[in-house]
């Protein structure tokens, strides 16, 4: 009997044990049939042809409408294919779907900055902007609603926002408010450790603080307005003609948290002149900010026009997107760009510009109208197999901002990239001149071979200076941060500042038109000394704002 019952206990351990051995390995199969013991291995292990057909898999599912099946699928894609286009593009889709806007405005603004030429990339921006706007209106009712539970000295010292510009003078400059403080939120977006809040964002808790669309704020309400924002600074101003032809800007930064701390800055001159004041303004808030306007990068100081019929529709179509006139800010941008056919921040604009039409569309109506247009992948197409992007389709690539119009989050030190590409050049006879505009992605590892992992850089180059942002995965000690240097040929000299600059690395590469490799020195912080090897490639010609 004994013997029997010993028995009976060794095969239910047995059977146990096969349960227990069964839970722990059966996650290592999805729902399509592939192992998944570790994407980053997986990111090795599965051969090009392999990723494609998990990725033409997951569109399949999709376009049967087997959604759970498909997310599962582009959820595992992302992990070990994420240089496909098609990836954040459906899972957009089926975020939207789902009622998941934040992760889908994450998703479609990765797919914008992989693929930003694309027809559907034309239509996806102008879907985020009303998204992203619905964002913006739902944080600015929970700040205003909430404000008295808001903590006081939460908003970091980098933290900066600037206001329309209110017209003391003349009615001719009326309109000229809000286009003087876009282009002054552009100019700021460009430095490496400022973080700019967005124009949405401030429109939108405006407006929930009954402001209306005029966008004004004085001393009085900058400290609130900045409270609200989590901004520690607040930037507003005035223009006066104080005689014909004649400007004055005047600018003053609010401390949010010190009432008394003001700093004024004034420019002066021709009214034809206004893009040079502007740049006297941009120059003096850096410096009052503890910055040295000498070490800004190029993009600081690109003039955006130089003509004044041009600022002015561009500042009419500013005031009628506030107002979600959109049809009237399309036709304002584009009178702004037939005056001046190289005013980008205006182009720019006018593409993430919806119809008006598309106002009153709900988000299943969004997804319908992009799943009947949706390429396949094949269509959509990939990176080199093997490149990953960094951060795997998260707003913090995105970092992405001018700030200046629309504008994704600024998070982190991932709100100084900005600005935007032109068109894809035509090769003349011999080889073009590298440009590093754009976003390169790729991996890096230590040399003793301990530690590896991914590396995006969004980089902007103009003239010989080279600015941008970093995203990092697989290290201890940095996982975002700002570039700057300088390229000389085929060479790139920059510096790495992490957080708040505890960490710092000189990065020294070689690059063509669509790859980079070079070595990594950490020189600061709990990693210092270290040195890693770095290969990447080019994944889009220009860094997409919305």
């Amino acid at each position: 009997m004994t013997r029997f019952l010993n028995r009976k206990k060794m095969m239910f351990r047995s059977i146990v044990g096969v349960l227990i051995y069964c839970m722990m390995f059966f996650p290592m199969f999805n729902a399509v049939g592939w192992t998944a013991m570790d994407p980053a291995e997986e990111n090795v292990k599965l051969s090009k042809k392999e990723k494609e057909k998990l990725v033409d898999q997951g569109v399949a599912q999709y376009q049967k409408g087997e959604r759970d099946q498909a997310k599962k699928t582009f959820e595992y894609a992302k992990e070990v294919f994420p240089a496909n286009y098609s990836v954040p593009y459906y899972l957009g889709l089926i975020y939207l779907e789902e009622g998941r806007r934040s992760d889908a405005i994450a998703e479609w603004q990765q797919y914008v900055l992989m693929d930003p030429k694309s027809e559907d990339s034309l239509k996806i921006r102008k879907y985020l902007t009303l998204l992203i706007r619905e964002e913006a209106v739902e944080y600015a009712k929970q700040a205003v609603a909430n404000e008295d539970s808001l903590i006081q000295g939460l908003a970091a010292d980098n933290t900066v926002a600037v206001t329309t510009f209110k017209n003391l003078g003349s009615e001719n400059l009326g309109p000229l408010g809000k286009g003087m403080a876009a282009m002054l939120i552009h100019d700021l977006s460009q430095v490496p450790d400022l973080q700019v809040v967005e124009r949405v964002k401030l429109q939108a808790l405006l407006q929930e603080m009954n402001l209306g669309t005029s966008g004004l704020v004085d001393q009085k309400t900058a400290p609130k307005v900045g409270k609200l924002l989590k901004s520690k600074h607040v930037t507003t101003g005035s223009l006066a003609d104080l005689e014909k032809e004649n400007l004055q800007i005047v600018s003053v930064v609010v401390d949010a948290e010190r009432v008394d701390s003001i700093d004024t800055q004034e420019a002066q001159g021709m009214l034809k002149d206004f893009y040079d004041l502007e740049k006297i303004i941009a120059c003096s808030i850096i410096e009052d900010l503890g910055r040295d306007c000498s070490k800004m990068p190029g993009a600081f100081g690109k003039v955006h026009t130089k003509s004044l019929a041009a600022l002015t529709a561009f500042s009419v179509g500013l005031d009628y997107l506030d107002q979600e006139k959109y049809d009237e800010a399309r036709d304002a941008f584009q009178k702004a760009i037939d005056e001046d056919p190289d005013f980008d921040l205006a182009k720019e604009t006018l593409d993430s510009t919806p119809l008006t039409a598309m106002l009153f569309m709900n988000p299943s109506q969004m997804v319908s109208t992009l799943s009947a247009s949706a390429a396949s992948s094949a269509a959509i197409g990939t990176v080199a197999a093997g490149t990953a992007v960094a951060g795997g389709g998260g707003v913090g690539i995105v970092g992405i901002t001018t700030g200046a119009i629309l504008g994704a989050a600024a998070i982190g030190g991932l709100a100084a990239a900005g600005g935007g590409g032109g068109d894809d050049p035509i090769s003349p006879p011999g080889p073009p001149e590298p440009n590093l505009t754009g976003v390169w992605a790729g991996t890096w590892s230590n040399t003793s071979g301990s530690d590896n992992g991914s590396i995006s850089l969004t980089l902007t180059q103009t003239n010989t200076s080279v600015s941008g942002t970093v995203s990092i995965t697989g290290s201890e000690c940095i996982s975002t941060g700002t570039l700057s240097g300088s390229v000389s040929g085929s060479s790139l000299s920059a510096q790495i500042v992490s957080g708040s600059g505890s960490t710092t690395c000189s990065l020294n590469a070689t690059f063509t038109s669509n790859s980079m490799s070079g070595t990594l020195n950490v020189t600061s912080g709990p990693c210092a000394p270290d040195t890693w090897n770095l290969s990447s490639s080019l994944t889009g010609n220009a860094i997409i704002s919305w």
